[in-house]
């Protein structure tokens, strides 16, 4: 989640708060880890996780991250496809999402039959 996409009153800063996470953690000597907040599956909240597991300060970097909400919705070509390379990256440290989404096309593809399986089993 990014700070410009709260609504205005709601007066919370998303950004903000895993800096100050990652400031603890960072003192206390330990490492940070994450999990995504809302079952979104677009570049931008990609690249928001990317940011901050891999491209910042190494003491500030992510050590873990659990993927919640794999519902139905992420089972869908163009969804599993964005997860497909958005792992990829996040396993490279970052690499360019052009690169990691042409590499993960392939993924995606060979596991087409097991993704349907899946998204038909959660709709059960």
């Amino acid at each position: 989640m990014r700070d410009h996409e709260q609504p205005q009153d709601a007066k919370c800063m998303p950004e903000g708060l895993v800096r100050q996470v990652a400031a603890a953690a960072r003192a206390a000597g330990i490492g940070l880890a994450g999990e995504n907040a809302l079952p979104r599956y677009d570049d931008t909240a990609h690249d928001q996780v990317v940011g901050t597991a891999a491209e910042r300060a190494e003491e500030d970097r992510m050590v873990a991250f659990t993927y919640l909400r794999m519902g139905p919705d992420l089972f869908q070509p163009d969804n599993w496809r964005r997860f497909a390379a958005f792992v990829k990256r996040m396993s490279k440290s970052g690499s360019c999402r052009e690169a990691a989404e042409r590499e993960a096309h392939g993924v995606a593809h060979a596991t087409g039959s097991l993704v349907h399986e899946a998204a038909a089993a959660l709709r059960c």
